[in-house]
Protein backbone atom coordinates (compact mmCIF):
# COMPACT_ATOMS: atom_id res chain seq x y z
CA UNK A 1 0.00 0.00 0.00
CA UNK A 2 1.06 3.56 -0.61
CA UNK A 3 1.92 5.24 2.67
CA UNK A 4 2.07 8.87 3.70
CA UNK A 5 5.07 9.60 5.93
CA UNK A 6 5.95 13.13 7.09
CA UNK A 7 5.25 14.78 3.75
CA UNK A 8 6.75 12.05 1.57
CA UNK A 9 4.97 9.29 -0.29
CA UNK A 10 6.42 5.85 -0.94
CA UNK A 11 5.02 4.12 -4.01
CA UNK A 12 5.74 0.42 -3.97
CA UNK A 13 5.85 -1.91 -6.95
CA UNK A 14 2.62 -3.58 -5.88
CA UNK A 15 0.83 -0.21 -6.16
CA UNK A 16 1.83 0.03 -9.82
CA UNK A 17 1.12 -3.64 -10.52
CA UNK A 18 -2.39 -3.26 -9.09
CA UNK A 19 -3.14 -0.24 -11.27
CA UNK A 20 -1.72 -1.84 -14.42
CA UNK A 21 -3.64 -5.07 -13.77
CA UNK A 22 -6.90 -3.08 -13.49
CA UNK A 23 -6.43 -1.46 -16.92
CA UNK A 24 -8.78 -2.61 -19.68
CA UNK A 25 -7.39 -5.07 -22.21
CA UNK A 26 -5.02 -3.49 -24.69
CA UNK A 27 -6.66 -4.15 -28.08
CA UNK A 28 -3.95 -2.45 -30.15
CA UNK A 29 -3.11 -4.66 -33.14
CA UNK A 30 0.31 -3.00 -33.34
CA UNK A 31 1.17 -3.79 -29.72
CA UNK A 32 -0.31 -7.28 -30.12
CA UNK A 33 2.46 -8.15 -32.59
CA UNK A 34 5.02 -8.02 -29.77
CA UNK A 35 3.81 -10.98 -27.75
CA UNK A 36 7.32 -11.73 -26.48
CA UNK A 37 8.24 -9.30 -23.69
CA UNK A 38 11.75 -9.23 -22.22
CA UNK A 39 12.99 -7.43 -19.11
CA UNK A 40 16.64 -6.60 -19.74
CA UNK A 41 18.42 -5.61 -16.55
CA UNK A 42 20.68 -3.15 -18.33
CA UNK A 43 20.42 0.47 -19.48
CA UNK A 44 21.63 -0.48 -22.97
CA UNK A 45 21.64 -3.30 -25.51
CA UNK A 46 24.84 -4.68 -26.98
CA UNK A 47 25.05 -4.25 -30.74
CA UNK A 48 26.51 -7.76 -31.06
CA UNK A 49 23.26 -9.18 -29.67
CA UNK A 50 21.19 -7.25 -32.22
CA UNK A 51 23.44 -8.28 -35.09
CA UNK A 52 23.11 -11.91 -34.08
CA UNK A 53 19.31 -11.76 -33.90
CA UNK A 54 18.38 -9.21 -36.55
CA UNK A 55 21.43 -8.71 -38.75
CA UNK A 56 21.36 -4.94 -38.25
CA UNK A 57 21.99 -2.36 -35.55
CA UNK A 58 19.28 0.27 -35.03
CA UNK A 59 20.37 3.89 -34.83
CA UNK A 60 19.16 5.54 -31.65
CA UNK A 61 18.87 9.31 -31.63
CA UNK A 62 18.10 11.39 -28.56
CA UNK A 63 17.55 15.03 -29.43
CA UNK A 64 20.35 16.43 -31.62
CA UNK A 65 22.93 13.90 -30.50
CA UNK A 66 22.75 10.16 -30.41
CA UNK A 67 24.54 6.90 -30.83
CA UNK A 68 25.22 6.51 -34.54
CA UNK A 69 27.77 4.29 -36.29
CA UNK A 70 30.48 6.34 -38.02
CA UNK A 71 32.02 5.41 -41.33
CA UNK A 72 34.48 2.59 -40.81
CA UNK A 73 33.61 2.27 -37.13
CA UNK A 74 31.08 0.38 -35.11
CA UNK A 75 29.16 0.97 -31.90
CA UNK A 76 29.37 -1.47 -29.02
CA UNK A 77 25.94 -0.74 -27.57
CA UNK A 78 22.87 1.43 -27.99
CA UNK A 79 20.91 3.32 -25.33
CA UNK A 80 17.16 3.58 -26.03
CA UNK A 81 15.28 6.66 -24.89
CA UNK A 82 12.99 6.37 -21.84
CA UNK A 83 9.43 7.62 -21.51
CA UNK A 84 9.39 10.34 -18.85
CA UNK A 85 6.22 11.73 -17.24
CA UNK A 86 6.17 14.22 -14.41
CA UNK A 87 3.15 15.43 -12.48
CA UNK A 88 2.47 17.50 -9.39
CA UNK A 89 0.54 16.42 -6.33
CA UNK A 90 -0.63 19.75 -4.96
CA UNK A 91 -0.36 20.89 -1.36
CA UNK A 92 -4.15 20.47 -1.08
CA UNK A 93 -3.88 16.84 -2.18
CA UNK A 94 -0.99 16.35 0.23
CA UNK A 95 -3.23 17.63 3.00
CA UNK A 96 -5.94 15.17 1.94
CA UNK A 97 -3.36 12.37 1.95
CA UNK A 98 -2.41 13.33 5.49
CA UNK A 99 -6.00 12.94 6.67
CA UNK A 100 -6.83 9.88 4.58
CA UNK A 101 -7.00 6.31 5.74
CA UNK A 102 -4.87 3.71 4.00
CA UNK A 103 -7.78 3.03 1.62
CA UNK A 104 -8.28 6.73 0.92
CA UNK A 105 -4.55 7.18 0.29
CA UNK A 106 -4.56 4.37 -2.25
CA UNK A 107 -7.53 5.90 -4.08
CA UNK A 108 -5.80 9.27 -4.38
CA UNK A 109 -2.51 7.79 -5.52
CA UNK A 110 -4.20 5.34 -7.90
CA UNK A 111 -5.95 8.19 -9.72
CA UNK A 112 -2.54 9.64 -10.61
CA UNK A 113 -0.96 6.29 -11.45
CA UNK A 114 -3.88 5.33 -13.71
CA UNK A 115 -3.36 8.46 -15.81
CA UNK A 116 0.38 7.83 -16.06
CA UNK A 117 -0.09 4.15 -16.93
CA UNK A 118 -2.47 5.16 -19.74
CA UNK A 119 0.10 7.62 -21.12
CA UNK A 120 2.85 4.99 -21.02
CA UNK A 121 0.59 2.45 -22.75
CA UNK A 122 -0.44 4.92 -25.46
CA UNK A 123 3.18 5.88 -26.10
CA UNK A 124 4.30 2.26 -26.37
CA UNK A 125 1.41 1.53 -28.75
CA UNK A 126 2.56 4.45 -30.93
CA UNK A 127 6.16 3.18 -30.97
CA UNK A 128 4.89 -0.28 -31.98
CA UNK A 129 2.79 1.26 -34.75
CA UNK A 130 5.77 3.03 -36.27
CA UNK A 131 8.07 0.01 -35.90
CA UNK A 132 5.89 -1.81 -38.45
CA UNK A 133 7.35 0.47 -41.15
CA UNK A 134 10.96 -0.13 -40.12
CA UNK A 135 11.63 3.08 -38.22
CA UNK A 136 10.45 5.11 -35.26
CA UNK A 137 10.31 8.90 -35.20
CA UNK A 138 8.14 9.99 -32.29
CA UNK A 139 8.15 13.16 -30.19
CA UNK A 140 8.36 12.38 -26.47
CA UNK A 141 8.68 14.41 -23.31
CA UNK A 142 12.15 14.32 -21.81
CA UNK A 143 12.62 16.26 -18.58
CA UNK A 144 11.42 19.81 -19.10
CA UNK A 145 11.58 19.62 -22.89
CA UNK A 146 10.79 17.34 -25.82
CA UNK A 147 13.00 15.03 -27.84
CA UNK A 148 12.35 12.69 -30.72
CA UNK A 149 12.66 8.96 -30.11
CA UNK A 150 14.22 7.81 -33.37
CA UNK A 151 15.17 4.30 -34.42
CA UNK A 152 16.08 2.94 -37.83
CA UNK A 153 15.67 -0.83 -38.15
CA UNK A 154 16.30 -0.99 -41.89
CA UNK A 155 14.20 -0.96 -45.06
CA UNK A 156 10.80 -2.66 -45.13
CA UNK A 157 10.00 -3.98 -48.60
CA UNK A 158 6.92 -2.55 -50.25
CA UNK A 159 5.01 -2.72 -53.51
CA UNK A 160 2.71 -0.19 -55.21
CA UNK A 161 -0.23 -1.63 -57.14
CA UNK A 162 -1.69 -0.06 -60.27
CA UNK A 163 -5.18 -1.23 -59.28
CA UNK A 164 -7.50 0.94 -57.21
CA UNK A 165 -9.32 -0.41 -54.17
CA UNK A 166 -12.64 -0.02 -56.01
CA UNK A 167 -11.39 -2.29 -58.81
CA UNK A 168 -10.67 -5.27 -56.55
CA UNK A 169 -12.36 -8.61 -56.93
CA UNK A 170 -12.03 -11.36 -54.34
CA UNK A 171 -9.59 -13.25 -56.51
CA UNK A 172 -7.55 -10.12 -57.20
CA UNK A 173 -7.47 -9.32 -53.49
CA UNK A 174 -5.98 -12.74 -52.71
CA UNK A 175 -3.46 -12.26 -55.51
CA UNK A 176 -2.32 -8.88 -54.14
CA UNK A 177 -2.04 -10.19 -50.58
CA UNK A 178 0.11 -13.03 -51.89
CA UNK A 179 2.35 -10.53 -53.67
CA UNK A 180 2.90 -8.61 -50.43
CA UNK A 181 3.67 -11.74 -48.42
CA UNK A 182 6.11 -12.93 -51.11
CA UNK A 183 8.32 -9.93 -50.28
CA UNK A 184 9.10 -11.50 -46.89
CA UNK A 185 9.34 -15.07 -48.19
CA UNK A 186 11.91 -13.95 -50.76
CA UNK A 187 14.03 -12.69 -47.86
CA UNK A 188 13.90 -16.03 -46.10
CA UNK A 189 11.11 -15.34 -43.59
CA UNK A 190 8.24 -17.78 -44.06
CA UNK A 191 5.85 -19.42 -41.65
CA UNK A 192 2.53 -18.05 -40.40
CA UNK A 193 1.65 -14.40 -40.85
CA UNK A 194 -1.22 -11.93 -40.95
CA UNK A 195 -2.21 -8.66 -42.56
CA UNK A 196 -3.41 -5.31 -41.22
CA UNK A 197 -5.56 -3.32 -43.64
CA UNK A 198 -6.43 0.35 -43.82
CA UNK A 199 -10.12 1.07 -43.10
CA UNK A 200 -10.91 1.71 -46.79
CA UNK A 201 -9.30 -1.54 -47.94
CA UNK A 202 -10.85 -3.50 -45.06
CA UNK A 203 -14.34 -2.20 -45.92
CA UNK A 204 -13.84 -3.27 -49.54
CA UNK A 205 -12.79 -6.75 -48.42
CA UNK A 206 -15.98 -7.01 -46.33
CA UNK A 207 -18.07 -6.05 -49.38
CA UNK A 208 -16.30 -8.65 -51.52
CA UNK A 209 -16.98 -11.40 -48.98
CA UNK A 210 -20.63 -10.34 -48.70
CA UNK A 211 -21.04 -10.35 -52.48
CA UNK A 212 -19.52 -13.84 -52.61
CA UNK A 213 -21.90 -14.93 -49.84
CA UNK A 214 -18.94 -15.74 -47.58
CA UNK A 215 -20.23 -13.90 -44.53
CA UNK A 216 -18.85 -16.66 -42.31
CA UNK A 217 -15.41 -15.29 -43.20
CA UNK A 218 -16.23 -11.97 -41.50
CA UNK A 219 -15.10 -12.34 -37.89
CA UNK A 220 -14.96 -9.92 -34.97
CA UNK A 221 -12.18 -7.52 -35.96
CA UNK A 222 -10.69 -9.66 -38.71
CA UNK A 223 -11.47 -11.36 -42.01
CA UNK A 224 -10.51 -14.58 -43.77
CA UNK A 225 -9.55 -13.62 -47.33
CA UNK A 226 -8.66 -16.87 -49.08
CA UNK A 227 -5.87 -18.40 -46.94
CA UNK A 228 -5.04 -15.10 -45.23
CA UNK A 229 -6.08 -13.50 -41.96
CA UNK A 230 -6.65 -9.77 -42.32
CA UNK A 231 -7.01 -7.52 -39.27
CA UNK A 232 -8.65 -4.11 -39.33
CA UNK A 233 -6.25 -1.30 -38.42
CA UNK A 234 -7.58 -0.27 -35.02
CA UNK A 235 -4.66 1.91 -33.94
CA UNK A 236 -4.39 5.68 -33.87
CA UNK A 237 -1.90 7.99 -32.26
CA UNK A 238 -1.07 11.68 -32.44
CA UNK A 239 2.40 12.55 -33.69
CA UNK A 240 3.87 16.00 -33.12
CA UNK A 241 6.19 17.47 -35.74
CA UNK A 242 9.15 19.70 -34.86
CA UNK A 243 7.07 22.77 -35.71
CA UNK A 244 4.33 21.66 -33.31
CA UNK A 245 1.89 20.40 -35.94
CA UNK A 246 -0.11 17.41 -34.68
CA UNK A 247 -1.12 14.59 -37.03
CA UNK A 248 -3.22 11.52 -36.30
CA UNK A 249 -1.62 8.38 -37.73
CA UNK A 250 -2.12 4.59 -37.70
CA UNK A 251 -0.16 1.48 -38.64
CA UNK A 252 -1.41 1.72 -42.24
CA UNK A 253 -1.41 4.77 -44.43
CA UNK A 254 -4.19 5.50 -46.92
CA UNK A 255 -5.02 2.46 -49.08
CA UNK A 256 -2.27 0.38 -47.46
CA UNK A 257 -2.04 -3.22 -46.31
CA UNK A 258 0.79 -4.32 -43.99
CA UNK A 259 1.96 -7.93 -43.74
CA UNK A 260 3.83 -9.26 -40.71
CA UNK A 261 5.39 -12.68 -40.21
CA UNK A 262 4.47 -13.92 -36.76
CA UNK A 263 7.75 -15.73 -36.11
CA UNK A 264 10.23 -13.09 -37.26
CA UNK A 265 11.87 -12.59 -33.86
CA UNK A 266 9.97 -9.45 -32.90
CA UNK A 267 9.88 -8.59 -29.19
CA UNK A 268 9.33 -5.73 -26.79
CA UNK A 269 12.21 -5.10 -24.42
CA UNK A 270 12.01 -3.08 -21.21
CA UNK A 271 15.38 -1.81 -20.06
CA UNK A 272 16.50 -0.66 -16.63
CA UNK A 273 16.28 3.09 -16.05
CA UNK A 274 19.63 4.77 -15.49
CA UNK A 275 18.61 7.68 -13.27
CA UNK A 276 16.47 6.13 -10.52
CA UNK A 277 17.04 3.90 -7.50
CA UNK A 278 15.13 1.04 -9.13
CA UNK A 279 17.66 -1.76 -9.55
CA UNK A 280 15.80 -3.98 -11.99
CA UNK A 281 14.16 -3.57 -15.38
CA UNK A 282 10.39 -3.06 -15.05
CA UNK A 283 7.66 -2.05 -17.55
CA UNK A 284 6.76 1.02 -15.50
CA UNK A 285 8.22 2.72 -12.42
CA UNK A 286 6.84 5.60 -10.32
CA UNK A 287 8.35 7.59 -7.46
CA UNK A 288 7.89 10.95 -5.69
CA UNK A 289 10.06 13.85 -4.58
CA UNK A 290 9.00 16.49 -2.06
CA UNK A 291 8.92 20.06 -3.40
CA UNK A 292 10.42 22.96 -1.47
CA UNK A 293 8.31 25.41 0.53
CA UNK A 294 5.57 22.87 1.35
CA UNK A 295 4.12 23.41 -2.15
CA UNK A 296 3.37 19.78 -2.76
CA UNK A 297 5.11 16.82 -4.28
CA UNK A 298 6.44 15.81 -7.69
CA UNK A 299 5.29 12.46 -9.05
CA UNK A 300 7.46 10.85 -11.70
CA UNK A 301 6.66 7.84 -13.87
CA UNK A 302 9.22 6.31 -16.21
CA UNK A 303 9.50 3.41 -18.62
CA UNK A 304 12.18 2.34 -21.07
CA UNK A 305 10.55 0.31 -23.83
CA UNK A 306 12.34 -0.76 -26.98
CA UNK A 307 10.29 -2.62 -29.63
CA UNK A 308 12.54 -4.76 -31.82
CA UNK A 309 11.50 -5.90 -35.28
CA UNK A 310 13.07 -7.92 -38.06
CA UNK A 311 12.37 -5.87 -41.17
CA UNK A 312 12.68 -9.00 -43.32
CA UNK A 313 9.44 -10.22 -41.74
CA UNK A 314 7.51 -7.06 -42.64
CA UNK A 315 6.15 -5.82 -45.97
CA UNK A 316 3.37 -3.59 -47.21
CA UNK A 317 1.47 -2.77 -50.36
CA UNK A 318 -0.31 0.39 -51.47
CA UNK A 319 -3.24 0.58 -53.89
CA UNK A 320 -3.60 3.36 -56.42
CA UNK A 321 -5.55 6.48 -55.52
CA UNK A 322 -9.13 6.66 -56.70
Amino acid sequence: MAKYFNGTLSIKSEDIERVVAAQPENISNARGYFKQVKLKNSTHIASAELKREYGNVPVIVRGDTGVTPKHGADVTDIVPMPIEIDDKISAVDIDELGRATDLGTNQIVDSYLEQHADMVRNTINALCCQAHKGSIDYMMKSGSGFERYQVNYGTVKNVTFSEKVSQLTLGLAVQKLSAIRKLTVDQGVGGPGEFIADATVYAKFVDLLADAKQTESVKDGWLQIGPYKVLEDNDSYVDTAKNGTKTTKSVCGDREVVYRALNAGQKLCYLRLDDVVQKAAVPIYSFTEKESGQRGMKLYTKSKPFPLVNVKGLAYGTFAAE
